[in-house]
């Protein structure tokens, strides 16, 4: 509906009428709205390919390069690092841009990063080139900000949770090709074969339309610039949506204004200690599973797809689950449950069916939570700000993740067995669901205005 605002001129006399026409920005049509899902689906499942193919190849890497293990780990430290400081600067550009240039970008990004990695020469500029597959551990945040705010309420989280079983499906895509294209065209070659597939993502997120939330926003910050900051109040009223007290380009200092502190806080502490009990179970997967249960490499990479496949499960059920009891809830519970199959996978399971079974169970629960999670993380914040939010507790995950594999590893030089010291992980998971308790509770089915309200 067109509106018509009447202000003080503020270059003329005051009180001087002026006109103003609010414009309309109508929700997208469901054929966008599947568009918009199905390229979101696949640019995530690609780039959480290049993401895991980089820890999948790292030792063949290593025994090309020549590299120690000590070099070997600091060069994955490093990356590590440097793809966290590239997935921070997405943030604003998600809130002040737009979601859908950050969309492009973050895609763009991640597809220069795989395709470059094929021409490293050595450490420094393998750590350079991989600091940008940021750029895609970044389109989780984006999706959270953008599908949150193009998705109806009453679905968004079993929608969101298709769109978020990309993890799963990178992880099976990435292992798979890894064993079938790395003895032919080796550890360069694939990761060409990751960028192609990226860079056609790049072309079809174009043809995507920008959330009317975010529409609405930049038409109020630039009836703000232009002088009509009452015009700008009357209808954000109306819209019911927050603009804040002022434009500022430092997008991460409200996460932590008085209303946001205590709900940033919680869900940053609660992806930290989640991806410390992720990482051991997801990054040393084959590492741990050799360690703790004698597997060899084939044994562990089939557990790591099988187990994975379930985890596609987990986040559909999960979605679904959090539509109907609340985000919050379904996340605290699926990570008590995820604390306890770490438990009997390590202390109860013994043959290779049983391993499976378990190890399946633990990322069923653990994977599958990041659905209700994140679709919880992009309802939690307003919409000048829910990009950066989302941004921020993407990078607090796997600062985590950085912290699990040295736990895991500490605990062992310290006279712990791998056993117990995989079980640092249970322990995490538990502290997860504990943090979360602190966050606000917002019932499920309402649209993003109400929640800001």
């Amino acid at each position: 509906m067109d509106l018509q605002r009447a202000s003080t001129d503020p270059s003329g006399a005051a009180g001087a009428p002026r006109t103003t026409a609010a414009p309309n920005f109508p929700p997208l049509s469901r054929g966008e709205v599947r568009y918009t899902a199905i390229v979101a689906l696949l640019a995530w499942t690609f780039a959480v390919y290049d993401l895991i193919t980089f820890g999948n190849l790292l030792p063949v890497i290593q025994a090309n390069f020549g590299w120690s293990n000590a070099t070997a780990s600091f060069v994955a430290t490093l990356v590590g690092l440097g793809s966290l400081v590239v997935a921070l600067a997405v943030g604003p550009l998600i809130d002040l841009i737009g979601r859908r240039f950050a969309l492009v970008a973050t895609t763009g990004g991640a597809a220069i990063s795989s395709g470059l990695t094929a021409l490293a020469i050595g450490p420094i500029s393998l750590v350079l080139l991989r600091s940008l597959s940021g750029f895609g551990m970044s389109e989780q945040a984006v999706n959270a900000a953008y599908l949150n705010e193009v998705f109806s309420a009453r679905s968004k989280g079993f929608l969101y949770a298709i769109v978020q079983a990309g993890w799963p499906l990178g992880v099976m895509l990435s292992s798979g090709l890894a064993v079938w294209l790395l003895p032919s065209i080796g550890w360069r070659g694939v990761f060409l074969v990751a960028a192609l597939p990226l860079l056609i993502m790049l072309g079809l997120r174009f043809g995507l339309k920008e959330s009317p939330y975010f529409l609405k926003i930049k038409h109020l910050r630039a009836l703000r610039a232009a002088g009509q900051t009452r015009e700008a109040e009357s209808l954000a009223a109306e819209w019911q949506l927050e603009i804040g007290e002022k434009a500022s380009k430092n997008t991460y200092a409200p996460l932590f204004a008085p209303a946001q502190r205590r709900q940033s806080v919680a869900l940053g502490a609660t992806f930290f200690f989640k991806l410390i009990a992720d990482s051991q179970l997801t990054v040393l997967a084959t590492s741990v599973l050799a360690q703790t249960k004698g597997f060899d490499f084939t044994n562990a990479l089939w557990t790591v797809f099988i187990g994975n496949g379930v985890a596609l499960v987990g986040y559909l059920f999960m979605g679904w689950l959090g539509d109907r009891i609340g985000r919050r809830e379904t996340t605290i519970i699926a990570q008590v449950m995820a604390a306890i199959c770490t438990v009997l996978l390590l202390f109860v399971a013994q043959d290779f069916v049983t391993v499976v079974v378990f190890y399946s169970l633990v990322l069923f629960f653990a994977q599958g939570a990041a659905a209700p999670f994140f679709a919880y993380v992009g309802e939690s914040y307003p919409t000048r700000m829910r990009g950066s939010g989302a941004a921020f507790i993407n990078v607090a995950g796997p600062i985590g993740g950085i912290f699990g594999p040295l736990i895991y590893g500490l605990l062992q030089s310290n006279g712990a067995s791998p056993t117990i010291a995989a079980a640092s992980g249970a322990v995490a998971a538990l502290v997860a669901a504990l943090c979360l308790l602190a966050a606000r509770r917002i019932r499920p089915g309402q649209d993003l205005a109400a929640i800001s309200h």
